[in-house]
């Protein structure tokens, strides 16, 4: 299977690099899947939706502020999205850049949702990492984004139909 790049920059200087497997690519949207490896578990009403070597795939969609991670547990079953409130993706044809803008949405499958990382945005904020504009952009982005999912209109029908070919590997 192809894989691509996704360089991962967190401001104000982390950045990371990525090798993810490239599903599906086209002008909209580009389609990966990796293991994850979060800084910290995600419990929701007392169960793990989100930990160590549980499967993403990641929607990373052409000039929106965030991005879709589906997630898969242990089981392979589906625990909900993760969406990171980005700058609109940089692309070329063999990498991919986003910039994470700290703030975070989880969205359970019955579509409630958990904001993510607010500390983390207001200290960013409070030390002049990110600027009261940008600031602004990203939550005026998270702002939109919770929007969608309370209107029903979250994930996008290409997100919620995507299908890998055979299960999610481990």
């Amino acid at each position: 299977m192809q894989t691509i790049t996704l360089t991962y920059k967190r401001l104000p200087d982390r950045v990371n690099y990525f090798e993810q497997q490239l599903l599906y690519k086209d002008e909209e949207v580009i389609v990966t899947s990796q293991r994850v490896t979060p800084s910290a578990p995600i419990v929701i009403d007392g169960r793990m939706v989100l930990g160590d070597n549980f499967t993403a795939l990641w929607f990373v969609f052409t000039g929106l502020w965030y991005d879709i991670g589906k997630i898969y547990n242990l089981d392979n079953e589906w625990t909900g999205y993760y969406c990171d409130i980005i700058l609109p993706v940089e692309r070329t044809p063999d990498k991919f850049e986003i910039v994470d803008l700290f703030l975070d949405l989880w969205v359970s499958p019955d579509s409630s949702y958990e904001i993510q990382d607010e500390d983390e945005f207001e200290t960013a904020l409070e030390n002049g990492i990110i600027d009261a504009e940008l600031a602004h952009k990203a939550q005026n982005a998270l702002n939109n984004l919770i929007d969608e999912v309370e209107s029903g209109n979250f994930p996008p029908e290409f997100v919620r139909d995507f299908k890998t070919e055979g299960p999610v590997e481990h």
